[in-house]
């Protein structure tokens, strides 16, 4: 199985996969490949994670709480004459379409949108990618012996 964050990264993509208005759902590594035209608008997914073990317990027992950041970078060429209004529809597709935490992998808990970024001008192997950024945080609990398992499953 895999790592709990990969999951929630998984899940969050198919969800934006869902989006009319997403062209495509990709992990943010593909940030600085090859766009084409009909790529955009993109959405790009970066999972950051802290953790901390609950006090006491045996090790390889502990139960630990996972906090997530979960950023969702929207794209669009840099040629769009609307970049900033089609930005901003997506962002509100996706808020939409994020407001409650039911991805399939568990409970998903405290998840809560943070805030948009402003638009950046980004590169990519074929050029510049204007991108503005939705952030969410969340936690998951696992036991520190096996972070791919979500002890709320």
């Amino acid at each position: 199985m895999q790592h709990v964050r990969t999951q929630l990264r998984n899940a969050v993509k198919t969800r934006l996969s869902t989006i009319p208005s997403i062209k495509g759902a990709y992990n943010a590594s593909r940030h600085f490949r090859d766009y084409q035209s009909d790529n955009f608008p993109a959405a790009l997914v970066a999972v950051m994670e802290t953790s901390a073990p609950q006090p006491g317990g045996l090790v390889g027992e502990r139960p630990v709480t996972r906090s997530y950041s979960i950023q969702i970078q929207i794209g669009v060429d840099v040629d769009e004459p609307d970049a900033e209004d089609i930005l901003d529809a997506v962002a509100l597709d996706v808020e939409k379409a994020l407001v409650k935490p039911e991805l399939g992998i568990g409970k998903v808990a405290n998840w809560i949108y943070t805030g948009t970024s402003a638009i950046d001008g980004q590169p990519t192997e074929s050029g510049l990618m204007l991108v503005q950024s939705l952030t969410y945080t969340a936690e998951i609990q696992t036991l520190d012996s096996a972070p791919d398992r979500n002890l709320h499953a």
